[in-house]
């Protein structure tokens, strides 16, 4: 089944008119400009049921996939395919391990960001009691472990020329993010501009992904940082396409007519996960995974124009600040998103404890 066959065929009004609701967002906020928009919904539930429900077909697994073919038919039609068992002889397949971690880097003072809470909670901790948590089966979840900028030695657990081979051109800044987590921790669904080989290297886990051609449906908020997510429309929580029954009801009843893709990540397989790609993972054992990525600004924008360039000017902090945390320590980009949080917070309520003290003053006159 060719690619253009898979998604549905929205129409090129309905992606434009949603493309001016997004502009509008990020610029001027949701409550100032087309607040009513379930005429655009209605017409886009006509649309997509015409089509019938969507389909979750599993990305393609390919072995001895040649960089040639790789980029020619996978990167430049931004199709997502695994490269199976490419890193199976990788140091960091062979070796790593949660107890290989705690021994070498327990000591490691993190950010521990729970992004599964729109507030961001964090604490301050290491590595090793993160580890002995997952062990325990607790439910922390270490992402964006900035692995290699504090032990930069780890690049040898690459084969980092196979990596640079595979990217596209040109590179503004690559980064390794390693993740680490247990049975069942899983991130809900979000897309970033980056290009992403992630190279599963312990464990197993699972992957949902979905074309942004599909943004309307999951209509994200104004991006705050490098990352936008698909926001939670339901008390329970985000749409998870993991449940076994998903919600496909309410405000989540267009999710039923989209298609998608699966993946079974095992140790040494590499995923290609386009930008922009909205994707959901869930990690189905004890798991660490590394995400290889590189901003390629002109392939980013071929993909998603629109998004590139909200990200490049729309964003808070700018893309060019954002991404010098990002090449540090991610989860100080969340860290920083929370504290500016804390303090609009704060100066809201300030000012509406001054407005009370103002009304209690005249109403005592």
């Amino acid at each position: 089944m060719e690619y253009r066959d898979f998604i549905r065929n929205l129409t090129f009004g309905q992606r434009f008119q949603y493309g001016l609701y997004q502009f509008c967002d990020h610029f001027f906020g949701r409550k100032r400009l087309f607040k009513d928009r379930s005429k655009y919904y209605n017409s886009l539930a006509e649309t997509m049921k015409k089509h019938g429900e969507g389909r979750i077909m599993p990305v393609e697994r390919r072995k001895d996939l040649s960089i040639e073919e790789f980029k020619n038919h996978y990167v430049k039609k931004g199709i997502p395919v695994v490269l199976d068992g490419a890193a199976k002889d990788w140091d960091c397949v062979k070796n790593w391990s949660l107890e290989y971690f705690k021994d070498l880097h327990g000591k490691d003072e993190i950010v521990l960001v729970d992004q599964g809470d729109s507030n961001y909670p964090y604490e301050l901790t290491t590595l090793a009691n993160v580890i002995d948590n997952i062990r325990g089966g607790g439910s922390k979840y270490y992402r964006f472990y900035p692995l290699l900028v504090r032990h930069p030695e780890h690049l040898n657990d690459f084969d980092y020329k196979y990596l640079k081979a595979h990217r596209t051109k040109p590179v503004w800044f690559d980064a390794f993010q390693i993740f680490i987590g247990g049975e069942g921790s899983y991130t809900a669904l979000h897309n970033a501009n980056q290009s992403n080989l992630f190279v599963q290297t312990y464990g197993e886990k699972k992957w949902v992904l979905y074309s942004h051609y599909y943004s309307a449906i999951f209509d994200p908020d104004p991006i705050r940082n490098v990352y936008r997510s698909a926001p939670a429309k339901k008390e329970s929580g985000p749409f998870n396409p993991f449940d076994e029954n998903p919600d496909f009801t309410g405000q989540y009843a267009l999710f039923k007519y989209i298609d998608g893709y699966s993946v079974h990540l095992k140790p040494g397989d590499i995923l290609w996960n386009p930008p922009f790609y909205w994707h959901a993972v869930k990690n189905v054992s004890d798991s660490i995974g590394v995400g290889y990525r590189w901003l390629s600004p002109f392939y980013s924008f071929k993909i998603s124009g629109l998004y590139m360039l909200l990200d490049c000017f729309a964003t808070k902090p700018p893309i060019w600040k954002a991404y010098s945390l990002y090449k540090k320590d991610i989860n100080e980009l969340h860290l920083a998103e929370v504290k500016r949080l804390e303090e609009a917070k704060k100066k809201m309520e300030e000012q509406e404890a001054k407005k009370k003290a103002k009304a209690d003053a005249k109403a005592s006159v």
